[in-house]
């Protein structure tokens, strides 16, 4: 291009440009740099080289040139403790790769969403927020784009990897990612970003356990349900937890005067309970009260845990699925101590390494499988006593429908979860 070209594209004189080549103006203005970039049409790193050059800056902030990351779509049931730990663990300089693992429908891209939106509104932080991305045609799989490309769209950069970290170098970002959308060539990609820019810090989404990255694994569990037994009576604090209180607000429209009625509560309470208080399980069981009242579906919560988590329109069977896939890959001798588990209520660790007859370090390796895996969660103990666990309420029913064979249970699709004599 021609410096008179460039005059014209410019609005600068022809003169401008030509002092500005023979480095005759010691200091140009701000305006002038800018007018350059924007007729050169630089990417916003190439655009910082000459400023910098220059010996000039708009000292724009990273922050007002991405959008805002998503609030989340509702309100996040009891998640304040793990919300705040993950802020103050991305403020720290020692945990810049954080690996948010859960199952299905446990809540993790809400709680992500959460941490992301406070850090950006709170505390500045710029945010690169990559979702999931739609499928470009109903009924058809999304094309699978690079990472660098994504975080271009975002940012308004240039898709290469020198344009992506000239604009995050020396600055402190927050990308989330989901697992799922991340490729090989993806994984490589963010290694690279994390090894070049210092000030990078990620939440990457998964529902599988890996040491791809050597980050640290922040494990979400299922929620805290009331400790329910059948046929006690309900108790007053049962709606002090957040999963009954959740459940209350869906019952709200249809049953108003519900949170008065202690057999209605002591229903909803045994729900979150047999579905072990994971936030996705629970939606689904509230979706059927257009149909059942709380007593009824606790009564199939108490017979077929797995049939009341199915959709009421069948497009959702993820968490069933996961479970069966979780399970499946369990060794025999893994699989044979989740048994043993099972048959017990609760336990302490010692106690279950007396029932898994293991020496006590194969055991331990095996509860802390399970417990990593999210098949145990931990349950209320007495104050000043032991921790206690108690193996998921779905996984023991999941166990009892392999062991009753095709008579019972049936697996329709990928883990799709049916019984011949449903009672939904």
């Amino acid at each position: 291009m021609t410096q008179r070209q460039l005059a014209e594209l410019s609005t600068i004189s022809v003169r401008a440009i030509r002092d500005l080549e023979l480095e005759s103006t010691k200091a140009p203005r701000i305006q002038t740099i800018s007018l350059l970039a924007d007729a050169l049409r630089l990417s916003k790193a190439r655009r910082a080289e000459l400023e910098s050059a220059a010996g000039v800056s708009w000292d724009r902030p990273l922050i007002e040139d991405v959008a805002a990351p998503p609030a989340p779509l509702g309100p996040i049931i009891g998640r304040d403790h793990e919300s705040g730990a993950l802020a103050v663990l991305l403020q720290s300089s020692g945990h810049r790769l954080l690996e948010i693992v859960g199952m299905p429908g446990i809540g993790k891209s809400q709680l992500i969403l959460k941490v992301a939106h406070d850090l950006h509104h709170s505390r500045r932080m710029p945010v690169v927020h990559l979702g999931r991305e739609t499928a470009r045609r109903e009924g058809q799989p999304p094309a699978r784009r690079g990472l660098i490309e994504r975080i271009a769209d975002q940012t308004g950069c240039e898709p290469t990897v020198e344009d992506v970290t000239g604009l995050f170098a020396g600055k402190d970002v927050l990308l989330t990612v989901d697992g799922r959308e991340l490729d090989e060539d993806g994984r490589l990609e963010l290694r690279l970003l994390l090894h070049c820019c210092s000030g990078l810090r990620v939440l990457y989404e998964t529902s599988e356990i890996s040491s791809a990255f050597g980050g640290s694994a922040f494990s979400v569990f299922p929620l805290s349900v009331p400790e329910w037994r059948q046929g006690k009576p309900a108790d007053p604090d049962f709606a002090t937890y957040p999963t009954v209180q959740f459940m209350l607000s869906r019952c709200a429209q249809l049953y108003p005067h519900i949170a008065a009625d202690p057999a209605a509560l002591s229903a909803l309470a045994g729900i979150c309970w047999l579905l072990d208080g994971i936030p996705a399980a629970l939606e689904i069981a509230a979706s059927w009260l257009l149909v059942h009242e709380p007593a009824q579906l606790l009564d199939i919560a108490t017979r077929s845990p797995l049939i009341l988590i199915t959709s009421p329109i069948g497009s959702d069977d993820a968490l069933v699925s996961w479970l069966k896939r979780t399970v499946g890959s369990l060794s025999s001798e893994e699989t044979a101590g989740l048994s043993r588990l099972a048959d017990a209520e609760t336990w302490t660790v010692e106690e279950a390494i007396g029932m898994l007859r293991r020496p006590p370090s194969d055991a331990l390796r095996v509860i802390h499988l399970l417990r990593t895996y999210g098949l145990v969660r931990q349950v209320h103990s007495v104050h000043g006593g032991r921790t206690r666990f108690a193996v998921l309420n779905l996984v023991r029913h999941l166990l009892d429908a392999d062991a009753s064979g095709p008579t019972g249970w049936t697996a329709s699709g990928a883990g799709h979860v049916t019984r011949a004599d449903s009672i939904l």
